[in-house]
């Protein structure tokens, strides 16, 4: 049996047609999940990039933003709390990545936690609010978190 050449042209085109499909690899979408509210008015604060850390246990992941005088702060050496500070820490909940096998990124909105420092005399006074559905204190975890925050170091930046 003898092998046709208008077989192999069907052959050939049927693969060209196969290896074409096109696929949608969600270029240029944003990720409608990962929103801050729009009442928080986040983008108009000016804060910058500090560093960004993950829990596992929890699957957050969650990214601390502040003023000039706050990324200078985490970038110092020193520990001297500065008057002026503005420190926000975004959490979000981790989902898989649908373009990127086993990479996570941030999903649905979790809470913003804000602090922020003002000299008082020769001492500062700390406030700090949490924000879920609204904002609200939390005199039990307010201290920690506060001392947590005030901890991070800011992630090397060219």
């Amino acid at each position: 049996m003898r092998f046709k050449p208008q077989y192999s042209a069907f052959i050939l085109l049927l693969l060209i047609a196969m290896g074409c499909k096109q696929q949608n690899n969600h270029a240029g979408e944003l990720n409608d999940a990962a929103t801050l509210p729009q009442k928080l008015n986040f983008n108009q604060m000016g804060l910058k990039v500090i560093t960004s850390m993950s829990n596992k246990k929890e699957a957050t992941m969650s990214t601390l933003y502040g003023n000039e005088r706050a990324l200078n702060y985490t970038k110092s050496k020193g520990d001297s709390v500065i008057g002026g500070m503005v420190f926000a820490l975004v959490s979000w909940k981790q989902q898989d990545d649908e373009r990127w096998f086993g990479a996570k990124i941030p999903g649905q909105f979790q809470s913003v936690e804000m602090i922020a420092t003002k000299a008082n005399g020769k001492t500062f006074d700390t406030s700090y609010k949490i924000y879920k559905d609204k904002w609200q204190t939390d005199p039990l975890t307010e201290k920690t978190r506060i001392k947590y925050i005030l901890a991070q170091k800011a992630s090397v930046m060219p």
